[in-house]
């Protein structure tokens, strides 16, 4: 507790740094060098220690990221638009507690449909959940598939926190969406631009296609730089909590390959049915998903049964009948 005290302080005072100090010096080199390694540093005494295997390593890491090109972006490229310290910090929080206008926001349904979505979310997930550690891990399609499918239906906890938001504030405000429905996806572009991980591509598209975006005119080196910088960020991941440096390579070239892809999509001018479009997607992102998902589920992982899902041991929550074999 007292250390996770410590970090906060310090982060506090990075961004106090990077407002006052940092943001008003003239010369874009030096901002950049000051907030770069300020913020290297503090990730990485923040990511010392950490409990490998867990879910919480996880999202630490995560966070360390996305505050770090939060505070280079603003510090970089703020100067010109007149921004006060407060607009500052909430941008920074922003990724913590993700407020969006009601009527700004992506896959609002109404609560009572977005409840029943949560059940449903809750009971599936559960389900892949217990079936899962009944089962000898691997690498297989099955196994990836499954693992996909709790990642999709996990977001039952995000979607309950924005259901009291919409409660608190009378449908006025909500929480950015996790995830909108990736299994519908038609292109790589509209799977990680507009359904998956909702929070993380905001803070990217902000911080780093934007940014890239108009210094180089091209959308295609904003689009490779945004996936580089994601792909990094995995593999601190996979060093961190799974003291896995073999699988960084292809954690990284699974983004790298997806950033070409997506690049050849926007230049590509071929038109498919929709349901083409639908078969190539999932197929791509099924045949390339064991280059990241692999320290995961693979034979000797305790990732799942060190991380349950909230109330998976809550006798009052109907348990679905888990089937007597193993995909």
């Amino acid at each position: 507790m007292a250390s996770s005290l410590f970090f906060l302080i310090c982060w506090f005072a990075c961004i106090l740094i990077c407002y006052y100090v940092i943001r008003p010096i003239s010369n874009g080199f030096i901002r950049f060098v000051l907030t770069f390694f300020s913020c290297a540093f503090l990730s990485y005494i923040t990511c010392q220690n950490l409990p490998q295997f867990h879910a919480v390593t996880i999202l630490t890491v995560a966070v360390c990221w996305l505050m770090s090109m939060r505070l280079i972006a603003m510090t970089l490229f703020s100067r010109k638009t007149s921004l006060t310290f407060r607009s500052f910090l909430l941008k920074i929080l922003w990724i913590y507690f993700p407020l969006v206008p009601k009527e700004k926001a992506t896959n609002q349904w109404p609560i009572i449909f977005s409840i029943i979505l949560i059940i449903v979310k809750l009971l599936v997930n559960h389900w892949i959940y217990r079936w899962s550690i009944v089962c000898e891990l691997g690498v297989n399609y099955a196994r990836i598939f499954m693992f996909y499918l709790s990642i999709m239906t996990i977001s039952y906890i995000f979607d309950t926190e924005m259901i009291v938001v919409r409660i608190f504030t009378r449908d006025k405000y909500t929480l950015e969406s996790f995830t909108n429905f990736p299994i519908f996806s038609l292109s790589l572009q509209e799977f990680w631009g507009r359904r998956y991980n909702r929070i993380v591509h905001t803070v990217l598209k902000e911080s780093v296609f934007e940014p890239i975006r108009v210094e180089f005119s091209s959308s295609t080196v904003g689009a490779l730089a945004t996936f580089i910088i994601s792909g990094l960020l995995h593999v601190h991941v996979c060093l961190v909590a799974f003291d896995d440096s073999l699988s960084s390579f292809p954690t990284f070239i699974f983004f790298f390959l997806h950033g070409i892809a997506c690049c050849l999509e926007t230049t590509v001018k071929i038109k498919f049915p929709e349901h083409i479009r639908w078969i190539i997607t999932q197929t791509f992102l099924l045949i390339t998903s064991p280059l990241m998902l692999r320290p995961f589920i693979e034979k000797g992982s305790p990732f799942l049964m060190l991380n349950p899902p909230p109330l998976i041991s809550a006798e009052w929550i109907p348990k679905l009948s888990v089937p007597d074999f193993c995909p």
